[in-house]
């Protein structure tokens, strides 16, 4: 008889196996302490006799699909149009749900999911799986089973999701930036945190796409890693808004090297320019990461431009509230000038009903 495991929740699972059509098929049995009015043994004892009556049960002409299947079958439709990056993320997502691969997809339930995002949020070796990284997770197994014609309403709960805090660095932070960088570092904070480009878009330009008699920049690629982690260029952008020509000034046109069409404009890949970036902020003492020079661009855009001009250069849809309520932040080296101008502008407007025309 299979016996019961204490998973890291607390709760206890069974795995149980049978045959089912010449196939072979496992499936999980977890009861949590909670179910059984806290009581560990009677928790542990009730999963292994859900398991044994699963077990013991004769099916009759139900078609087995296995959850490996059925993911083998979702990626493989979706092979054709989605970009190298995605599908090498799809297909490490088995590693995320071994322990129900073998399971018959008609027999995962609210239980089963539950169980495992309780596991993904337990810290291992000290290190925290983001909560949007666990629903995409999740949201990517049922999308899967939905593909096969599972189709269950599954009531999950996930662990709270932190907004995330992204750092711009301040005016003088980005002089420091640009004064300490190389030559081929200083072009990709131009890029990133002065015409909004995201990392991949970056690592994407090529000759071809540098706009030279019009002073622009054409954003239409991205390079990212395809499943055999190789870097390639994708002419696939994240979403429709992110194709766009961007306006530069002539004098920083003239600091894009001039490449063959197909060659790229930086030789770094994505990661390696993560890498060159943490290192340069660290001797700038800048406390910000490459992503966050974005919401730079962003914020210094948004003191001279209206937003709708800010979005089209950024790649943002519009009306996005990516833009307003994460990229667009103010400085705090500019409030005071700010605050400053309010002032002045109060006391002009109103000084002789505040302090008399005297004063």
């Amino acid at each position: 008889m299979a016996k019961a495991i204490k998973l890291p929740s607390g709760a206890w699972r069974t795995q149980a196996t049978k045959t089912i059509n010449n196939k072979k098929v496992r499936k999980s049995f977890t009861v949590h302490p909670k179910e059984c009015g806290g009581d560990s043994r009677k928790a542990k004892a009730q999963s292994e006799l859900q398991a044994r009556e699963w077990t013991l049960q004769t099916e009759f002409d139900k078609s087995t699909t296995t959850v490996r299947s059925a993911i083998d079958d979702y990626i493989k439709d979706r092979s054709a149009v989605l970009s190298p990056s995605t599908i090498a993320d799809y297909k490490r997502m088995y590693k995320y749900f071994e322990d129900i691969l073998d399971e018959d997809v008609h027999y995962v339930e609210t239980k089963t999911l539950q169980a495992i995002i309780n596991d993904m949020a337990i810290p291992k070796d000290s290190r925290t799986i983001n909560a949007r990284t666990i629903k995409n997770r999740i949201f990517f197994l049922i999308a899967a089973l939905k593909y096969v014609g599972v189709d269950k309403r599954f009531n999950l709960r996930f662990p709270s999701q932190i907004q995330p805090n992204l750092s711009p660095p301040e005016p003088s932070e980005f002089h420091r930036l640009l004064s300490l960088a190389t030559d081929e570092e200083k072009l990709i904070i131009i890029f990133a945190g002065l015409y909004t480009l995201r990392r991949g878009e970056i690592g994407g330009l090529c000759g071809e796409d540098i706009l030279r008699d019009m002073n622009a920049i054409y954003v239409h690629t991205s390079r990212v890693q395809n499943e055999n982690k190789e870097w390639v260029r994708r002419p696939m952008p994240k979403n429709l808004n992110s194709v766009r020509i961007i306006q530069v000034d002539p004098q920083i046109m003239k600091m894009i090297p001039d490449v063959g069409p197909g060659e790229y404009i930086i030789s770094l890949n994505p990661n390696e320019m993560t890498k060159h970036f943490e290192r340069l902020r660290a001797k700038a003492c800048v406390d910000c990461r490459l992503h966050d020079l974005r919401k730079f661009a962003a914020s210094i855009r948004s003191e001279i431009m209206p937003s709708k001009y800010v979005e089209a250069d950024g790649g943002w849809r519009k009306g996005s509230n990516v833009l307003t309520t994460i990229y667009d932040k103010p400085f705090k080296e500019n409030r005071n000038e700010y605050s400053k101008m309010f002032n002045d502008k109060v006391i002009k407007e109103y000084g002789n009903e505040l302090f008399g025309k005297n004063a």
